[in-house]
């Protein structure tokens, strides 16, 4: 996760790049084994932010204040990486406001790699009082807000052995007094016997096993900043998660405090949607309340693949069938009223929706429940139903849950009892609920459900999403399918230049839809031959919701 700067290391192009945003630019080099940006100095701009100066007056001293700083550090190796620079103080580090996506190949600005609010202000990440509680082992800041000091330490970059097992002097000296003791060799303990002298969190109950992951796949406050600051969080593996921080579970009074800083958690329904905090909806399962699954349940530091570290097995029916023993057979398609090997007689695509966001896109639920039909008014969680049936209303998919296990009529407004959930979930949902929506555009269970062409006059339309992050997935899922595979489009390139994609893609569209099926148009608001339906569009646009919200993953 955090390593030293090095060519093995690094995975970005550094030598000779020039980047562009917001009115900065970044020239990188690389000499040798030396990687260097020249910047203006994010110690003096974060010093005229706080003190409240004008954006205008920033940028016309900015070129006064430009330097050259090494690269020291990275974070991330499978999704995206970010760098990191010495500031002037102790040993701050500072991250570079750009990261390079791996995938593509591509560096984007911080302020475009994150689902937040177009208009955010400017500001520079500090390793010291952010990253390092979950990405090192053993971090302490070391920060003094009076003094202006740091002294920020690390047992070791990157998750090793003791974020787990905690503190190892103990277990390290027993062993080696039991492997050799006045010059003879001693018997060490039988395998598989229980050691003292270290944390194993395998031999934890599923409630204490869960929290060592907790420590960092949560949201958490502290209950005091300034010995945070000095001193970090302390948490020992197998203790409560108490003794350390505050949880931000959604009953909990800190969630509204989440809120009015403009960071919401949760959905409506009490389900977390920030992706990377999967403890928050483990612990709010009956899987875990009632039953005994922990996250080793499924998920193996030590014997399963980095990422995701999911046991082998694990991505099928056998992580919940090891536990629910009696669904196999005819009696699991009697429960999910799908064919069996279907995407919708997977366990986990109903009960385990992908309903979390973070690093570019959707990720799966980790609040183990049954799919519920809500409106998406006020930010209702998508129903895991729509996200694969997506050219289907709520409506449709209520009748289905009363029919099919007596649940209650759902209460809709009537656009929901005609509309295809998708199609307002783009039209009118929040910014996480887009995002979501937008990436099971380009799922293949999705896809294969509902079909894929009537897709592109409304993802077309997301490519001028406020989000940037938002334009980011609607350009992966048009890619998605093998005849745009290719397709060029520069998420936060100028306005100009994009309109060209969306225009073209509308174009194509229009002259090869007059054979679209008038019922599946009149369901996702189209006119064949032509695209959206702009009267209708236009009208459910009024009811959008423009709240401004930052995923604080």
């Amino acid at each position: 996760m955090t390593q030293q700067a090095t060519p093995q290391t690094v995975l970005a192009p550094f030598d000779g790049v020039r980047l562009e945003s917001r009115g900065r630019r970044y020239e990188l080099t690389r000499t040798g084994d030396r990687f260097e940006v020249n910047l203006v100095d994010p110690d003096w701009e974060s010093v005229q932010i706080e003190d409240g100066r004008e954006s205008s007056a920033i940028d016309g001293e900015s070129e006064l204040h430009r330097v050259t700083r090494p690269v020291v550090m990275t974070t991330g190796s499978h999704h995206v990486q970010g760098y990191w620079i010495p500031g002037a103080r102790g040993n701050l580090l500072r991250q570079i406001p750009w990261y390079f996506h791996i995938g593509e190949e591509r560096w984007m600005p911080r302020e475009d790699a994150f689902l937040e609010p177009p208009r955010s202000p400017r500001h520079f990440i500090t390793w010291n009082d952010n990253c390092l509680t979950c990405h090192s082992t053993g971090g302490r800041p070391g920060m003094n807000r009076r003094t202006l000091e740091v002294r920020t330490e690390a047992a070791e970059l990157g998750i090793s052995c003791e974020a787990c097992h905690g503190a190892g002097r103990k277990h390290v000296a027993r062993h080696a007094e039991s492997s050799r003791v006045g010059g003879s060799a001693v018997a060490k303990p039988p395998v598989g016997s229980a050691d003292p002298t270290i944390v194993n969190p395998a031999r934890l109950d599923h409630r204490g096993a869960s929290r060592v992951c907790g420590q960092c796949h949560s949201t958490f406050l502290s209950p005091d900043q300034e010995d945070y600051l000095a001193n970090g969080y302390r948490y020992q593996p197998g203790e409560d998660l108490s003794t350390a921080f505050e949880t931000v579970l959604a009953d909990s009074p800190l969630h509204p405090r989440m809120e009015q800083m403009g960071k919401p958690v949760y959905w409506t329904d009490g389900a977390c949607w920030v992706g990377g905090r999967e403890y928050l909806g483990h612990v709010d399962s009956k899987c875990h309340t009632v039953g005994k699954m922990s996250c080793l349940s499924c998920h193996s530091m030590h014997d399963a693949p980095a990422d995701d570290q999911l046991i082998s097995g694990m991505r099928g029916d056998r992580a919940c069938l090891q536990c629910h023993t009696g669904f196999t057979g005819s009696r699991l398609t009697q429960h999910t009223h799908h064919s069996a090997g279907s995407s919708g007689s997977r366990c986990y695509n109903c009960h385990m929706p992908h309903t979390s966001y973070a690093l570019l896109g959707a990720i799966r639920s980790h609040r183990v429940d049954s799919p519920k039909v809500v409106s998406i008014r006020g930010g209702g969680r998508p129903n895991a139903c729509n996200l694969c049936h997506l050219d289907r209303s709520a409506g449709w998919t209520s009748e289905r849950m009363v029919e099919w296990y007596g649940h209650e009529p759902a209460e809709l407004v009537e656009e929901e009892q005609t509309v295809a959930s998708w199609v307002l979930l783009l039209l009118q949902g929040d910014p996480v609920q887009r995002a979501v929506s937008i990436w099971h555009a380009g799922w293949p269970p999705a896809r294969k459900a509902s079909g894929t062409d009537w897709l592109v006059p409304h993802l077309a339309e997301q490519l001028d999403d406020a989000y940037s992050v938002n334009r980011w997935l609607a350009w992966q899922a048009l890619k998605s399918g093998p005849a745009r595979s290719e397709l060029a489009f520069d998420f936060v390139g100028p306005r100009s230049g994009r309109e060209t994609v969306w225009l073209r893609l509308r174009k194509e569209w229009a002259s090869g839809s007059e054979r679209l099926d008038p019922d599946l148009a009149r369901r996702t608001v189209l006119v064949p031959g032509e695209g959206l339906d702009r009267k209708r569009t236009e009208k459910l646009l009024l009811e959008r919701d423009y709240r401004e919200v930052a995923v604080p993953e």
